[in-house]
């Protein structure tokens, strides 16, 4: 056992592997079967929420876990937000991710964990429509031009080639624009339509990534058929929600200790645990079915859990372990009690 704590950059990061979609997935989907089988311990999130900063993406949130099985690890995601931070040339999110061996506990790595946060969360919707959506999908519409928006819609792309229609919605026609021309370098040819209303009716793939604190998307919207990914967790209306034929989400009890959508339908009775279809993971192992008929309407709700950003993170480590990549500091020494 090392008491040194290795370093990775954002750089650093992406040598270990951090955008290869595919070694994130295989990491992601054995994360949920543990999730399901219960092999992890994770604390509802904790929120750092001023009264001052009343604007939803104005907080920073602390996501803690262990997850056992082959990643065997502890660790912490400190995500922080400012819905400022844009218009300053600043990513709106940001996070730091510290790795503690689940022994001793001293902190093996501290690494950036904004790319890592950004795509988990992604490619967990890539997942998600493999095990949710229509395999004749050909209709993809997302509301909110952001990064996450841009790195799902870059993930079913690569998954998915037969996906012909891309479109997005912005409330913000210059950042739409500007998200239209990102997309097309990657090589996804993205259409702006002029209404949430048009990215979300006709497609077979429904998207919110906002920053809304209030929901605005009606049971109109959901077309028979349809995924539906709550990716911001507050876009949705009630009567949306009740029109699915499924809720399926990642974790039950981390949904209903928040404030979103599903947590407020839950407190006024409209929604419980007997009432959704299951969890994610149930879907993956197998245990629960996911999309059986094609005309059947699923709303996906992904809060997020520390265990994916925690897996992932787990699995970088390795892989710049055995590279090497990063930088090896002593962040704790043998004698730290300097004063006798």
């Amino acid at each position: 056992m090392t008491s040194s704590t290795l370093f990775l950059s954002q750089n650093d990061l992406i040598a270990a592997g951090a955008t290869d979609i595919d070694l994130i997935g295989s990491v992601l989907t054995q994360a949920f079967r543990l999730h399901t089988e219960q092999d992890f311990t994770a604390p509802p999130s904790s929120f750092l929420k001023r009264s001052d900063c009343p604007h939803v993406a104005d907080r920073i949130i602390g996501l803690s876990a262990h997850v056992g099985g082959e990643f065997n690890m502890e660790g912490i995601k400190w995500v922080a937000s400012s819905h400022v931070n844009p218009d300053h040339g600043l990513p709106r999110a940001n996070a730091v991710i510290i790795l503690n061996d689940p022994i001793h506990r001293l902190p093996v790595a501290i690494m950036e964990g904004g790319l890592i946060s950004a795509m988990r969360t992604a490619v967990v919707q890539g997942l998600a429509a493999k095990y949710l959506a229509r395999p004749d999908a050909q209709t993809v519409g997302l509301v909110g031009a952001g990064r996450i928006g841009a790195l799902t819609l870059w993930t079913l792309s690569q998954w998915f080639p037969h996906i012909s229609d891309y479109r997005v919605f912005d409330v913000s026609a210059e950042r739409a624009r500007a998200f239209q021309e990102h997309m097309e370098r990657q090589g996804v040819n993205v259409s702006i339509v002029k209404s949430f209303q048009a990215a979300l009716a006709p497609a077979d793939i429904g998207i919110t990534a906002t920053t809304e604190s209030t929901p605005y998307v009606t049971a109109d919207e959901f077309k028979s058929g349809s995924l539906f990914m709550n990716v911001s967790l507050m876009d949705p209306q009630f009567d949306f929600v009740m029109a699915a034929d499924k809720v399926i989400v990642d974790d039950w009890e981390q949904c209903v200790h928040s404030d979103r959508v599903l947590a407020r339908m839950h407190r006024e009775g409209l929604l419980d645990r007997a009432s959704i279809h299951g969890e994610f993971g149930e879907v993956v192992c197998g245990s629960i079915a996911g999309r059986e008929h094609p005309d059947e309407r699923i709303f996906w709700n992904p809060f997020g859990l520390a265990i994916e950003d925690i897996a992932v993170a787990s699995v970088l480590y390795e892989r710049s372990l055995a590279r090497p990549i990063g930088q090896s500091i002593q962040l704790v020494d043998q004698e730290w009690d300097v004063l006798f």
